[in-house]
């Protein structure tokens, strides 16, 4: 493990976090401490994560419906549990982080999944994105679809809108873009708020639909609109608290 390595080992991830709480083994102590810490102050969080990875198989199967079978995830996390190229074995399917250790693990554990590999990439700049890759994994000059989530949150409205801005301008016709942006819901627990939200190191940004609509620019929302990701291509009954919500997007 290099010492980049090892400095972002002690510092607890979203996405291994989210293996612990599922079930998975790709974690490390920082993480399990903080899963925990977390379900201590709401126990609802493993779930509301699992409902997220259950749109994201919705979205995808819905996307891979028009004929696209390739994928780029952003933010990735854990390739386990579900993820893309599990639910659509014959994609091929590239995932990305910033994570140097998420990086380490999930080339780890894609090493033997032919089509399928892990790479380095911020998200909000796709020049990050070492093109050799791109071109081994996935054929840019078709359609694509793109999977983002876990990020909007940690943008403001100008950083989100640039940067899916910059994904339609980066993706080629016919791509589709399927996001999370995180509900108002966890402002509604005053020990939520005040031992997360108000502690961030920068705000995190909590939307509704109407604030969503005007960040996705360019993109086409297809007629599911933005939801809850509860109930996206899934029937029944509107949550009372909504903690994220979804949407696939279309480029002409």
């Amino acid at each position: 493990m290099t010492d980049a390595m090892v400095q972002h080992a002690q510092v607890p991830n979203t996405g291994r976090i989210i293996d612990h709480w599922r079930g998975g083994a790709h974690y490390l102590p920082a993480d399990a401490e903080a899963a925990k810490a977390f379900c201590a102050l709401y126990p609802g969080f493993p779930q509301v994560y699992q409902t997220l990875q259950e749109f994201v198989g919705r979205a995808v199967r819905a996307i891979a419906e028009q004929g696209v079978n390739q994928f780029l995830l952003l933010g990735a996390g854990i390739p386990t549990q579900g993820n893309v190229h599990e639910i659509l074995p014959e994609a091929r399917v590239l995932y990305t982080d910033i994570d140097a250790v998420n990086i380490a693990l999930g080339s780890e554990i894609l090493a033997t999944t032919p089509g399928a590999e892990y790479a380095y990439c911020d998200a909000t700049d796709l020049a990050t994105l070492d093109q050799g890759t791109i071109e081994r994994v996935l054929d840019p000059t078709a359609p694509i679809g793109i999977v983002m989530t876990g990020i909007t949150v940690s943008l403001d409205d100008d950083a989100a809108h640039k940067t899916l801005s910059d994904i339609f301008d980066w993706a080629s016709r016919g791509s589709f873009l399927a996001v999370d942006f995180d509900g108002e819901a966890l402002a509604t627990f005053p020990v939520i708020k005040e031992r997360i939200l108000d502690q961030a190191d920068k705000p995190l940004q909590l939307r509704g639909p109407h604030q969503i609509y005007p960040l996705l620019g360019r993109w086409q929302v297809t007629a599911d609109g933005v939801g809850p990701v509860d109930t996206w291509r899934n029937p029944g009954p509107q949550p009372d608290k909504v903690f994220m919500y979804g949407c696939v997007a279309h480029k002409p």
